[in-house]
């Protein structure tokens, strides 16, 4: 009996450390990452199939927002024609989540 217990204790703190291990190593993806694989890409590159698909210019603002920023991806949507396109700018702070 002595020995299944020792067994089962022995397994429960191999079991217990491999989770602290596993949940330590877990780190959240980089928004470099994570965006392009919902559709974002560069604003520049956004911007670009939005001009070649209207066949004009878009002049976007020269400066942003005073507020700081870490990072920023763009988006087009042709989703059906010409009734439900979309262009869209994503700005993010990666320190202060307000900043979105």
């Amino acid at each position: 009996m002595t020995k299944f217990i020792s067994l089962l204790l022995i397994s429960f703190c191999l079991l217990f450390f491999l989770t602290i291990d596993a949940t330590a190593n877990d780190k959240p993806s980089p928004y470099e990452e994570i965006y392009p694989e919902i559709g974002y890409k560069t604003v520049e590159a956004a911007l670009d199939d939005f001009e070649q698909h209207f066949k004009q210019k878009l002049k976007l603002p020269l400066r942003v927002p005073p507020i700081s920023f870490t990072h920023h991806f763009g988006s087009f949507s042709d989703l059906d024609g010409d009734m439900n396109d979309a262009f869209e700018v994503k700005f993010i702070n990666d320190q202060l989540s307000e900043n979105h």
